[in-house]
């Protein structure tokens, strides 16, 4: 699942300045009350001191506007939407109104209407970044990725410095298997703000799919560094030590993954491989042996469960696995090949070259070389 982060600012109106332009003493007095309610984050109190200027004045646009940023800090999306809307109705050129009212839109789900509200602000004022920037996060949650990377692109031309937007772009340009573009601007992220653990660990990722390794692990240590609770760090670095075929490494992070969490099917699966290859079979036949029970129907983890067994020397628990894996799908080359190394192990030469001959008939190459010394 994409990790998506949010910004947003909420400027109040005149929290440095007193309202000049009141239409009574008494609104002014309320507001300024509200005011300063507001600097101490007091928001209900300030609610109530807004409403008590509006009722004076009800075209008092400051103050709605103020209420409205108010009720956000509460998460009262409903009535900042009420507010900003009357602000709108009093000025329609007021582009902030749009903004805010379009990150309320957004926090209550409704993204089309938040799209409509953020795309008024920027033709009103297209100065303001944010929205950009929440309209391009509204594109990521609905995989419009392209646009998303538009959008953020215009806010970081608007404010260069924006970490989050750089991660998000990032995202973006990873799932359009952009990965040299999402690792420069992971890249930018982290340089502006380098104990950015998420950045470490999908710049990571992204190094996998361009086969750089070695820069992999290193992001992956560096994610590690900071959270070594984990269990997909260890994962990921494991699968890169994997592809540099240091495979005691990756074992043991894929060990590791596994203690801090010992569901994590994928480290499971990789372990079991590793094990094979490190010679520790009755290992991988412990591992494939749980992925069995997690999940019965999967061939795959009877014929490897099978292999193993195989370079243990059991050759009838191999039979036994590649007959169930048989039994699921017929049609895979692997299980006939071993199952007919197995038979060959047991002196049942017939099943062995018959085993051996639908193997090659299904396209597995090694059978071919198999065949004229097994099916004399």
């Amino acid at each position: 699942m994409i990790r998506i982060s949010l910004i947003v600012m909420m400027v109040c109106m005149g929290l440095s300045t007193v309202h000049s332009q009141a239409s009574s003493n008494e609104a002014y007095g309320y507001f300024n009350d509200a005011i300063s309610h507001f600097k101490s984050r007091d928001f209900q109190a300030a609610i109530i001191s807004y409403s008590q200027a509006i009722d004076v004045d009800p075209s008092y646009i400051k103050a709605y506007y103020n209420r409205a940023n108010a009720k956000l800090n509460i998460k009262d999306y409903p009535g900042a939407i009420r507010d900003f809307k009357k602000v709108i109705q009093l000025d329609p050129e007021f582009a902030k109104a749009y903004l805010y009212k379009g990150y309320a839109e957004m926090q209550q789900k409704k993204y089309d209407l938040a799209t409509r509200s953020f795309t008024q602000a920027v033709n009103k004022d297209p100065g303001l970044d944010k929205a950009y920037l929440n309209r391009g996060t509204i594109y990521m949650k609905q995989k419009k990725y392209a646009k998303a990377v538009s959008d953020l692109s215009i806010a970081l031309d608007t404010n260069p410095d924006n970490a989050v937007a750089y991660y998000n772009r990032g995202l973006c340009n990873t799932r359009l298997d952009q990965y040299h573009d999402a690792i420069n601007d992971y890249s930018m992220a982290l340089e502006l703000k380098p104990d950015m653990v998420g950045a470490f660990s999908v710049r990571g990722k992204a190094f996998l799919k361009i086969e750089k390794y070695g820069e992999a692990i290193s992001d992956f240590n560096a994610a590690i560094k900071m959270k070594p609770r984990v269990a997909e760090f260890y994962y990921y670095r494991g699968y890169a030590k994997m592809a540099l075929e240091n495979v005691k490494g990756a074992h043991d992070d894929f060990t590791t993954s596994l203690e801090i969490d010992p569901s994590y099917k994928n480290a499971l699966i990789n372990r079991a491989i590793a094990s094979i290859e490190l010679g520790k079979n009755n290992d991988a036949i412990v591992d494939y042996s749980k992925l069995i029970k997690l999940y019965p129907e999967k061939h795959a983890y009877y014929i490897n469960r099978g292999i193993a067994f195989l370079k243990e020397s059991e050759y009838e628990m191999a039979v036994k696995d590649f007959n169930k894996a048989l039994k699921k799908n017929d049609k895979v080359p692997q299980a006939y090949f071993n199952r007919a190394n197995a038979f060959t192990k047991l002196d049942m030469y017939d099943k062995a070259c018959r085993d051996m001959r639908k193997a090659a008939e299904l396209g597995y190459d090694q059978a071919f070389d198999h065949i004229r010394n097994l099916c004399q």
